[in-house]
């Protein structure tokens, strides 16, 4: 493989788009340098360094205008999900690499537009969902991999973004969006139980509620709690739930197995095992540094290598459907059937 210097650039310059750039320069300045940002937010807010950490940054308001710069041959795409199949495929006909955060769309339908062109032209293309490069995540992997409970049975996600964070962000990113929260978080713990099965959603039953945050008091916003349970391809059955009322910001995977049951809270390093007749065991992983327990950084490291081996295919570019479809699903109050639009919409 050879591995080439890359100049990226930033579509969405918000909190995430910043958050990664600066990821970016402080811990992986041997493999690229951020060297512009496109948004069309004129009173943008940046942090004090943010110049000086990502020094000779090129500011854009339109990103067409930032995609024609011949230097530029990576893009990061951190706008709001309903704009990232337009912005994304605009990028790959240009010849950029991109890396599309989550959520990979804000539709069903833009899933499908954006699986449908990645499968039919030479392109570039990963995903941002970063829970997989999480130490834990990693870890629970490789013991279902090693076979450490045996046939995997029953996933069970608990997911709990805090009041504080909930408030903030459903007030003021999500106003007026019922499946904002749940597309938006949800999008993250439901990818990461596909992953951990090796398999995607068969049935899906969902229920999800306006219980706290609310305008003036009284007008529903952005659902801001949700119960999830289906069964997957595969025969496993699964559960996921959301809330953005509680006092922590935990995401808890329970893994039952037929040899016993794996515990972490993705947010941490500490994985419990349980076994019939055996005493508990823990497992305390040691941190990485970086954004989001490091995983950021791993998942940018896996997309400018995938970029440097020049295959001109999309990376996993299933998850582009598999991904939204359960959160999405949940939000019609009903039994959906993924597995069989799943299928359908497959190259």
């Amino acid at each position: 493989m050879k591995q080439t210097y890359h100049h990226t650039g930033m579509i969405g310059f918000g909190a995430r788009g910043q958050q990664l750039a600066q990821m970016a320069a402080r811990q992986m300045p041997e493999f690229c340098r951020v060297a512009a940002f496109a948004d069309t937010d004129e009173n943008l807010v940046f942090p004090a360094d943010l110049y000086h950490v990502c020094h000779g940054i090129k500011r854009y308001t339109d990103y067409r205008e930032m995609l024609k710069d011949p230097q530029i041959d990576t893009v990061i795409v951190t706008t709001y999900p309903e704009s990232h199949a337009e912005i994304t495929i605009a990028a790959l006909e240009v010849g950029k690499a991109v890396l599309c955060d989550k959520p990979v769309t804000g539709t069903l339908e833009d899933a499908v537009k954006l699986y449908k062109y990645v499968k039919t032209h030479p392109c570039r293309f990963a995903i941002g969902l970063n829970l997989p490069f999480y130490p834990s995540a990693q870890k629970i992997k490789e013991l279902l991999q090693e076979g450490c409970i045996g046939k995997l049975l029953c996933i069970r996600g608990m997911c709990d973004v805090g009041a504080d964070f909930g408030k903030g962000v459903i007030m003021r990113k999500f106003a007026g969006q019922e499946e904002g929260l749940i597309l938006g978080k949800l999008t993250h713990d439901t990818d990461l139980l596909q992953y951990f099965a090796d398999s995607y959603a068969e049935e899906v039953t969902g229920h999800s509620a306006n219980f706290l945050w609310k305008r003036h008091g009284d007008l529903a916003g952005s659902h801001d709690t949700a119960v999830i349970s289906g069964i997957l391809n595969n025969g496993v059955l699964f559960s996921q739930s959301l809330t953005s009322c509680g006092a922590t910001y935990g995401r808890i995977m329970e893994l039952w197995g037929e040899k016993g049951l794996i515990r972490a809270d993705i947010n941490s390093e500490v994985i419990t095992i349980h076994r019939p007749g055996e005493k508990e065991q823990t497992l305390t992983l040691p941190p990485l540094p970086g954004s989001h327990r490091g995983g950021d950084r791993l998942m940018f490291t896996e997309f400018l290598d995938y970029v440097d081996s020049g295959e001109m295919v999309p990376l996993r570019p299933e998850r582009i459907l598999s991904s939204i479809m359960i959160p999405l699903a949940a939000m019609q109050q009903k039994t959906v059937y993924t597995g069989k639009w799943y299928r359908e919409n497959m190259i």
